[in-house]
């Protein structure tokens, strides 16, 4: 139910866990454990968490539910370490010339910022979607 917020989080930096399947009291000790607020649409689930370690999200939609995030916990963009967007590994940057086979030829040729997860080894690049992702977070965190 949040797992599309769960990877907005993650480009902000957030170190954010996130896994459909697992279950209530696995969260639930995971988020003990590890002094972790859990976000949650599951009302049972919530009510099992003691006061104050989780959140109901009540929004729907992902872009509503990180102006709800953002607004309960009055986060802000900070200088976080960058962190993989499907894994939550943390990215490191890369070397372009050992990637020269691993990306297309274009990217290759036009970009050369690179970064990897250290988790999935995912590689990350600025393309053309990162002026929209930009701009999600400046309306999400009310940037002036």
């Amino acid at each position: 139910m949040l797992g599309k917020t769960a990877r907005w989080l993650r480009m902000l930096g957030f170190d954010t866990f996130y896994d459909n399947q697992a279950e209530d009291a696995e969260l639930k000790n995971l988020c003990l454990r590890e002094n972790r607020i859990l976000l949650t649409k599951d009302v049972e689930l919530h009510q099992l968490m003691p006061a104050g370690t989780s959140r109901l999200v009540e929004a729907v939609h992902p872009g509503e539910q990180m102006r709800e995030i953002v607004a309960a916990f009055h986060l802000q963009r900070l200088d976080l370490p960058p962190r993989c967007s499907l894994c939550n590994g943390e990215l490191a940057a890369v070397n372009k010339e050992s990637l020269k086979d691993l990306v297309p030829p274009y990217v290759f040729r036009t970009q050369d910022n690179f970064q990897h997860c250290s988790q999935c080894r995912k590689i990350y690049w600025p393309g053309t979607h990162k002026n929209k992702i930009d701009l999600f977070f400046d309306t999400v965190l009310k940037k002036p």
